[in-house]
Parts: C-alpha cells; sequence; structure tokens
C-alpha cells in the first residue's frame, strides 16, 4: 500500500490553518476585552447618572424643608438644613445618601451662630446688578478703579444686569481673578468635603472662627437677592406710591383701626407724597413717632409697585464687609451691628427697625437704608454630593460621587432652582489650575531670572479657574433697571 507524501504544499496550507486560527483567537480575545471595557464604561456611565438623579433628588429635599420654614423667614429667622446626610434609598449592600457640603465664609457664620448651617443667605450680599462703585468699594474687596469698570461694564450687558458673579471673570479692566471672586484655590476642595477627609476641613474651619471676614467678593455680591413685598402677616404690602384710594382707606383700616386710616387720608389730602420708602421714615419723624412704634408700620407700607423687591439686603445674616457697602455705614458701625445681632430678642430680628431700636444707627439714616436693607433671606444656595456607600459604613467613601451647587428661590408661593451647575470635576480643575500656575511660574523665573516674579495675571473663561460652566441658560432681563420684577434664574414661577 502507498502511504501519503507530505508535500511542501501540504505544509503550507497547514501553517496558513494554525495562522488562521491563532488570528481568530486574538480577534475574539481582542472583541471579548472591548466588550468587557465597554461593559465596564457602561457601568459606570449607569452609575454616575444614578448619581446625579440622587444629587437631584437632594435638591428636591433642600427646597422641602426650606418650604417649611417660610413662617420663620417671615420673622426674621434664617432657614436652616438640621441634617448633614440623607439617606434616599437603601438595600441590604448599599445606601444612596446625599451630603450637605460647607460653603462659603457664611457656612462659618452659620457654625458659630448655629442658625443654617450648610446654606449661604444670598440676600445676606449685596445685589451686584444695583449697587453703586462707590459702595461696592466701599466692601474694602476690590478697589475704586476696578468698582468703576464693573458698573460701567454693567450698563452695556444684556437688560444691564449680571446673570452670575462669575461675569465678573470678564470685565474689562476690572482685573478680578478667581481667587479674588471665590477665594484661595486651595479651599476649594469640594469633592474632599463630599467624602468626608474632614482633618484639612476642620482646621480651615478653625483658622477662621477666630476671625469673620469676608473671604472673597463672592461672599459679599450676589444676582440672587430677592423677596416678596409682603407683611409679615402673609398679605401684601399696600402702596403708598399710588396715592389715596378707598380701597387703601379698607386696607389700612383693617390693618390698624380706621383712625390711623383716617389721619392717612389727611396725610395724602395735604399734598404729601411717597414717591420712596425714605418718606415713610420722614413722616414717622415728622410726627415724632418712637422707633420703638415703628416695626409694624413699615411692615405693612412699601412704594414699590412690584410684588417682588429686588435687591435689599438681609441685615441678619450680612457679613461685615456687605454692611459696609450700605450708605451711611461705617466699618465701625457695621462691626457693631455683626456683634448685636445674635443677642437680639425674636421680636426685634423680625423688623429693619432694630438698629435704629438698640441705637447703633441714627433715625436719619434711614432716608439713605429705606429700600435698601431687610431681615428675610428667601434666597438660598447649597452644596450637595451625592452617591451610594457601602451600607455598613453610611459614612464612608461615595462610589461614582455628584456634586451639584444650585441656589433655591422661595420668593414666589412655590419655590424653585434658580440656579444650577454640576462642580463634581471642581477640584481636579483646580490642581490642574494651580499646576499650570505653577509651570509658568517656572518658565518665567528660567527665562527672565533677572526680574521679579509678577502675579499671573492670566484667568479662564469659567469660574473658578477653569470650573466646569454653569450648565443653565438664566432668564431674560428687562431692559431698565428699575423695572427688573423678573428674577433671574433657571425657571420662572408661573403665575
Amino acid at each position: 500500500m502507498n502511504k501519503p507524501v507530505a508535500t511542501p504544499r501540504t505544509g503550507f496550507v497547514l501553517i496558513a490553518v494554525l495562522v488562521i486560527i491563532g488570528s481568530a483567537a486574538l480577534v475574539a480575545t481582542a472583541l471579548l476585552f472591548m466588550a468587557q471595557t465597554h461593559a465596564a464604561a457602561s457601568v459606570g456611565q449607569e452609575a454616575v447618572e444614578q448619581s446625579r438623579a440622587l444629587a437631584w433628588s437632594g435638591v428636591q429635599v433642600v427646597i422641602r424643608r426650606l418650604d417649611e420654614q417660610r413662617e420663620q423667614i417671615l420673622s426674621g429667622q434664617a432657614a436652616q438644613l438640621d441634617v448633614d446626610q440623607l439617606i434616599i434609598y437603601q438595600t441590604p449592600q448599599r445606601l444612596g445618601v446625599v451630603r450637605v457640603l460647607p460653603i462659603g465664609a457664611d457656612n462659618v457664620r452659620s457654625l458659630r451662630s448655629r442658625r443654617g448651617s450648610g446654606l449661604s443667605a444670598e440676600a445676606g450680599k449685596l445685589d451686584l446688578n444695583s449697587i453703586s462703585a462707590e459702595e461696592l468699594t466701599a466692601t474694602g474687596m476690590i478697589d475704586r478703579a476696578a468698582a468703576d469698570a464693573i458698573v460701567a461694564h454693567r450698563q452695556t450687558l444684556p437688560g444691564r444686569a449680571f446673570q452670575s458673579v462669575g461675569d465678573l471673570l470678564s470685565v474689562p479692566g476690572a482685573n478680578v481673578t478667581a481667587e479674588l471672586l471665590y477665594g484661595s484655590l486651595d479651599e476649594m476642595t469640594p469633592m474632599d468635603d463630599a467624602q468626608l477627609k474632614s482633618g484639612d476641613l476642620k482646621e480651615r474651619v478653625a483658622a477662621r472662627l477666630a476671625d469673620e471676614p469676608a473671604r472673597c467678593l463672592a461672599d459679599v455680591v450676589t444676582v440672587f437677592s430677592v423677596e416678596p413685598a409682603i407683611q409679615q402677616s402673609g398679605k401684601r404690602r399696600m402702596n403708598l406710591n399710588m396715592g389715596w384710594s378707598e380701597d387703601l382707606g379698607r386696607k389700612v383700616a383693617d390693618r390698624f383701626g380706621q383712625q390711623s386710616a383716617d389721619v392717612l387720608k389727611q396725610i395724602f389730602e395735604s399734598g404729601a407724597t411717597f414717591e420712596n420708602e425714605a418718606k415713610i421714615f420722614q413722616t414717622l419723624r415728622f410726627f415724632k413717632t418712637p422707633p420703638q412704634e415703628w416695626p409694624p408700620i413699615i411692615d405693612a407700607f412699601t412704594t414699590d409697585e412690584g410684588e417682588f423687591h429686588i435687591g435689599r439686603l438681609d441685615i441678619n445674616s450680612a457679613p461685615k464687609e456687605a454692611l459696609m457697602g450700605l450708605p451711611g455705614i461705617s466699618a465701625e458701625v457695621a462691626a457693631r451691628l455683626v456683634s448685636a445681632r445674635d443677642e437680639l430678642p425674636p421680636q426685634d430680628r423680625a423688623t429693619i427697625a432694630w438698629p435704629v431700636i438698640a441705637k447703633i444707627v441714627e433715625p436719619q439714616a434711614y432716608d439713605k437704608l429705606a429700600g435698601r436693607i431687610t431681615t428675610r433671606c428667601w434666597t438660598y444656595r447649597v452644596r450637595v454630593a451625592a452617591g451610594e456607600v457601602d451600607a455598613e459604613y453610611p459614612d464612608g467613601a461615595m462610589a461614582y460621587p455628584v456634586i451639584y451647587e444650585a441656589v433655591i428661590d422661595m420668593a414666589a408661593p412655590k419655590a424653585r432652582v434658580a440656579y444650577l451647575r454640576e462642580i463634581t470635576l471642581l477640584q481636579d480643575a483646580v490642581m490642574v489650575a494651580q499646576g499650570a500656575m505653577a509651570e509658568q511660574a517656572t518658565d518665567r523665573d528660567d527665562q527672565m531670572p533677572e526680574l521679579p516674579q509678577q502675579p499671573n495675571a492670566e484667568r479662564t473663561d469659567d469660574s473658578p479657574a477653569t470650573a466646569p460652566a454653569n450648565t443653565d441658560s438664566p432668564a431674560s432681563q428687562p431692559a431698565k433697571a428699575h423695572e427688573r420684577n423678573q428674577r433671574i434664574g433657571r425657571w420662572l414661577v408661573g403665575r
């Protein structure tokens, strides 16, 4: 029998088959690896989206907690969050949690006074869209040249209004840097705060408890200062700027009695007008009304036509630097106001007359302060971090954490989110920016060793440093500043 003889062609075919099999195995392995990578990425993206949903749920919980405190706000008390961590859902192995993070210098004031921990009172800041250059300079945060540049640039904006304090970074000639606006980059550690790496946080808070200055310009100015024009009872304030009417007479009689209504009618018949709220205080002084009797009167009346007061500073929560931005308030008077307000009895805290009742300011000062101050804050900034943690370690590190910063506006009957942005990557962006600045400084030293090092004047368009931009488009403003009855924010409440 003849045996098969191997030929060169047969050997080549065997080699080709082995190569094909090997290649197929490599392709299969690569496809499997790609599939595993894609699956892992999908799982990670799904976890991030779940954390975002958790963070949004946390914002909604904050809104509900604030909504429950409207009566306290009307009486001059600050809103509070009585929890640092919320459990949104739980399984045997995992917890979905939301942590309320410290935010700004207001958090330090909250720790000291035990009011509103985790919340930053936006009404405790000066209105960036109405403050003058002189008043902005009086805060001590920037010089007059920068203040002039900011006010001049404001006039060129749509609606003559800034949409965010972050807009200050791009004001020509103002030289507002990220650190001037937001404070030391070393303190921008939201991810450390979210993961409860609290050692450094405690050190920072302890260091700042000894002194309570505003850290940065963002602690002093805002675009979210708004309040409803209502009395402590919840009824609309009575507008004296409309002149006398029988309807006004009925409302005054219901509030103060018929005799008071008759007196007010005589005042109008004498030719008096109330074109601004300063006239209310001038009338009180003309009739020699003691300051102790002012509160119910100034609570009941206004001269504003709209249903909202825009840009009034909450003297119960404002830092010293913001108070110094008020006309006629010196650094000494501002310090006395800050020192006295936490010791006020509740009935005094509710009225803007408490500085004159406490004999810190003179009655005549209200000719300039009228229409500029309040004792109620209806807008709060909050930061929340969300993610899953091990059920056995609820204070442990989060998996796929997401951090939101939001401004909650309660001026309307239905609270809304006026501002929302994700700042999850803020800390990473700051670290990159710090590294870039350090590298630039080194390059300058190498290239120009004979010159002294200059501060880095470059800044990015994002806020702060190269932080993620605001994800919302604020509502446009009316053309004239004095007609700004709409509020800046993401949504407007239909009425």
